[in-house]
């Protein structure tokens, strides 16, 4: 899939504005113009890792921090963005939030506007989604999700307006963001995390995916290398660690005798 258009709304450093991508696109400019704020946005919209957080928005996702009701309305974050270039399986499993688009045009086609079979290709299949998000008074906490943009319920004098989150949108799951294949690494700046196991890292991401596949990747490892023998015990370095781990266990109360292994921060044996 491609990303074709990204439209944010009081979303961070921006009030509102639109980014248009066509193919690789490179973000360039000088610090503060919104390049990680671009990234962040596509991250909340397609990342599936980026739900676990809880709450998935707060404060700071808020452009100038305003997220209190003002005046009987409340400040809405919201992200719109547009795919495109659908795999065969993403059409079948979308086919009911699907619009057609027109790359000439930039914009979404006429809705009277030929399919892309029958126009010649002039016209392609598009999936738009969107992520809203709130502060929620009553709960006193910040609520966001992200959903199917289209299609948009139509309410009338018969139909009562929805107070919920997305209005009565149709929610883009998790599993649903597996199948877009976005991956977003964040930028390690002082580089002593380059290789962590923190939320959002490569090797992170790396377990998660092969998780998904091949079982606990990480367990597994922890098995297999319970077994490796670092150092023999007539190193110098078998002797060091016996007499650093006799001494921690005892400053350690509730360590036994007879334990086998001792963790101990950026150690572990």
């Amino acid at each position: 899939m491609l990303v074709r258009r990204i439209t944010l709304s009081h979303f961070r450093g921006v009030a509102a504005g639109t980014v248009r991508l066509d193919g690789n696109a490179l973000l360039v400019g000088t610090n503060s113009v919104g390049k990680s704020t671009v990234c962040e946005a596509l991250d909340l919209v397609l990342g599936p890792e980026r739900m676990f957080r809880r709450p998935v928005i707060d404060e700071y996702d808020f452009y100038g921090a305003q997220y209190q009701p003002q005046d009987g309305s409340s400040p809405e974050v919201r992200i719109d963005v547009v795919l495109t270039d659908l795999t065969a399986e993403a059409e079948r499993r979308f086919r009911s939030h699907l619009r057609r688009w027109s790359a000439a045009q930039g914009d979404f086609a006429e809705p009277d506007a030929p399919t892309p079979q029958e126009d010649g290709d002039q016209t392609e299949w598009c999936l738009p989604v969107v992520i809203l998000g709130r502060f929620n008074p009553p709960e006193d906490d910040f609520e966001g999700a992200t959903f199917f943009a289209h299609p948009e319920l139509v309410t009338d004098d018969l139909t009562e307006e929805s107070a919920d989150l997305g209005g009565g949108l149709k929610p883009f799951t998790r599993e649903d963001k597996r199948l877009c294949r976005f991956l977003y690494l964040r930028p390690n700046r002082t580089g002593n995390r380059a290789l962590s196991f923190q939320r959002g890292s490569l090797l992170d991401t790396i377990v998660r995916l092969e998780s998904e596949s091949a079982g606990q990747l990480w367990e597994t490892a922890l098995r297999d290398l319970a077994d490796v023998v670092i150092a023999g015990e007539e190193t110098g370095f078998f002797k060091v660690r016996t007499e650093l781990r006799g001494r921690v266990e005892r400053s350690i109360a509730n360590t036994t005798a007879n334990s086998q292994r001792l963790f101990w921060p950026a150690l572990c044996w």
